[in-house]
């Protein structure tokens, strides 16, 4: 059972969102008297935090106001004011079970900045045919033993092979060889 205590900005806003949660028979809406045994805080429509959110392992806000810049730590989804019945439920299962929640939008955001650094996207020089075709067996999972019977050269030659492309693509590893290949184009996927 999932103990969720409701902060919403009226009363009468708290009892309709636990009129609609306490439907679930997963979840327990406790009392602020009781709301440091909770498992999720939900927060609603721009309600004050209280003080001692860090007490509570799991936060769901459903505003478009509060911004909590103190309380990262424990904010485990941020959802819109005009969030769903579903979705706010949803966050709350998963928040309960130590997931943190994004939307969609959310996701977008963050995904489209990296904070990974990124191999260059252009080649220090270009691969020679033969370095192409080693990348595109690599890619397979080939050792340089298979590659060399395939391509008909010796395994030593497969491997100066490796070492040029690796150095071509900026590249510490034969995965890392792999990955910078599909990021430009050298490996059809």
């Amino acid at each position: 059972m999932i103990r969720v205590l409701i902060m919403a900005a009226s009363e009468a806003d708290e009892s309709a969102l636990a009129a609609l949660l306490s439907e679930d028979d997963r979840l327990e809406i406790v009392e602020p008297a009781e709301g440091l045994t909770a498992d999720v805080l939900l927060l609603s429509g721009g309600r004050a935090a209280p003080a001692r959110l860090d007490a509570l392992p799991a936060v769901i806000l459903t505003t478009d106001v509060f911004e909590p810049s103190d309380y990262r730590t424990t904010v485990r989804a941020r959802l819109p004011a005009h969030a769903t019945a579903a979705e706010v439920l949803a966050a709350i299962t998963a928040a309960a079970q130590g997931f943190v929640v994004l939307t969609q939008s959310q996701a977008d955001a963050l995904f489209a900045h990296p904070t990974v650094p990124q191999p260059p996207a252009t080649l220090v020089e270009d691969l020679t045919p033969r370095e192409l075709q080693v990348l595109r067996d690599v890619a397979q999972g080939w050792a340089n033993k298979e590659i060399a019977e395939r391509l008909h050269i010796s395994e030593h030659t497969v491997k100066f092979h490796v070492a040029s492309l690796l150095g071509k693509l900026q590249a510490g590893s034969r995965t890392e060889a792999v990955t910078q290949g599909i990021r430009l184009g050298l490996i059809p996927i």
